[in-house]
């Protein structure tokens, strides 16, 4: 009668050195913190050589990669071509996603987003035709 005591009790004995032995705890991955964006930039550009829009979507993802270093992974620019019916002076529309007008300063001060645009010449052969900031309305 004894026996199946023991084996009782020597199984949960086993079973509680394992458990308390194994480390147990999920690691948790840590998510940025997401802060609203309530300021747009909307810019159209005029593209008299026809480039090709990879080109300039690909500076936009090292320009982006650098917000994203800086801490704000939800700003950051969207290419958009532009197609219309009717004839215009512009090919491109880039719009800016940005936490605040503060935020938008402190990021396009910062030396890693500075360093990823500076590299990014080919900006340079487009000509700005307009340029806007909008506010979120609250």
């Amino acid at each position: 009668m004894r026996k199946p005591f023991y084996v009782i009790v020597s199984v949960i004995v086993i079973l509680s050195i394992i458990t308390i032995s194994c480390d147990t705890k999920v690691q948790e991955t840590e998510e940025p913190t997401r802060i609203e964006n309530t300021l747009k930039s909307v810019s159209f550009w005029q593209d008299s050589l026809n480039l090709d829009p990879t080109l300039l979507q690909a500076s936009l993802e090292r320009i982006n990669e650098a917000i994203d270093s800086i801490g704000y992974p939800d700003a950051g620019y969207r290419l958009w071509i532009v197609q219309s019916d009717t004839a215009s002076d512009y090919r491109f529309l880039l719009q800016g996603n940005w936490p605040n007008q503060d935020l938008y300063n402190e990021i396009h001060e910062h030396e890693l987003y500075k360093e990823a645009n500076k590299q990014e010449e080919i900006w340079n052969q487009l000509s700005v035709i307009s340029y806007d900031r909008f506010t979120k309305v609250k």
